[in-house]
């Protein structure tokens, strides 16, 4: 006897839409129900392609999920620094099959160690809005692993946004307006380094602080700036009327304040010839 058309129909409708169900389930709804099994590895290194994924699909029938921005890869050892995805790898498995991606992620917890070639990693979960905001900013642009780093830090860790280095009219200002508007904290005029320290990716002691001005001297003059603390102290002279031949200048003022106690501190900038100063705050 032919099957009746319209049952036919019926049936291949129903299995369209279940496969389409499984198909476009998310990957943390795929682990929770065990369709698939993750083993992530670090390559070593806590930035940039640091982390390996092996994806396996347990189910008989096709898989296709992604890795998404903002997945955050916990370690198995606690002082191991955790791992945050900025760039979703898609992944399609017929039934039963696995394959390998590389993951570009960075590290989220500035305090641990880095991970080893081989770190094991747990499945992991995904990151807080705001911090999946900040890696989806870093996945829409061509970032140097060194500004994405920091960008993830500004809220991982709460870290100063001025370790992203100072606004230079490149395109890395994209990434430095996209974390001052998610962070609240202002755009950096300034950069800020943090110190070395032995069992930590990033101490967050401040260490050095870099403040880049143009100064215009139409006819010479002399030059002087200092670094006063809140109580109008003077801590640092940093030129002492020093003489500007006429002409456009770009002014370097670097300053190392690893020693320096918390606090708000200024550049005063002036010179011979024009009143008021230039004042240049910066936070330790």
């Amino acid at each position: 006897m032919t099957p009746d058309r319209s049952l036919l129909l019926f049936l291949c409708a129903c299995l369209s839409i279940s496969a389409v169900a499984i198909e476009q389930r998310s990957l943390i709804e795929l682990l929770e129900h065990r369709v698939i099994e993750l083993k992530p590895v670090g390559l070593g290194g806590h930035s940039g392609e640091c982390l390996k994924v092996e994806v396996r699909n347990r189910s008989t029938g096709p898989v296709h999920t992604s890795i998404p921005v903002g997945w955050v890869f916990t370690s198995q050892v606690p002082e191991v620094q955790d791992l945050i995805v900025v760039r979703e790898e898609v992944i399609a498995l017929g039934g039963g099959a696995s394959r390998s991606v590389t993951c570009r992620a960075f590290c989220c917890e500035a305090s641990g160690t880095g991970p080893d070639v081989g770190e094991a990693y747990r499945n992991g979960r995904p990151a807080s809005e705001k911090l999946t905001a900040v890696a989806m900013a870093v996945a829409r642009g061509d970032f140097p692993n060194g500004i994405a780093q920091n960008a993830i830090w500004v809220l991982s860790d709460g870290n100063d946004i001025e370790s992203m280095g100072a606004m230079d009219s490149t395109a890395q200002d994209t990434l430095r307006l996209a974390v001052s508007r998610i962070s609240g904290q202002p755009v950096p005029l300034y950069s800020l380094k943090y110190a070395d320290e032995e069992g930590r990716v990033c101490s967050q002691r401040p260490a050095s602080i870099h403040r880049r001005i143009r100064y215009d001297a139409p006819a010479g003059t002399e030059f002087t700036a200092v670094v006063l603390d809140r109580n109008g102290r003077v801590v640092r002279v940093l030129h002492d009327h020093e003489w500007l031949e006429p002409g456009s200048h770009t002014i370097d003022f670097q300053l190392d304040v690893h020693d320096w106690p918390p606090g708000t501190y200024a550049i005063h900038a002036h010179s011979a010839d024009r009143a008021g100063v230039h004042r240049m705050p910066f936070t330790l």
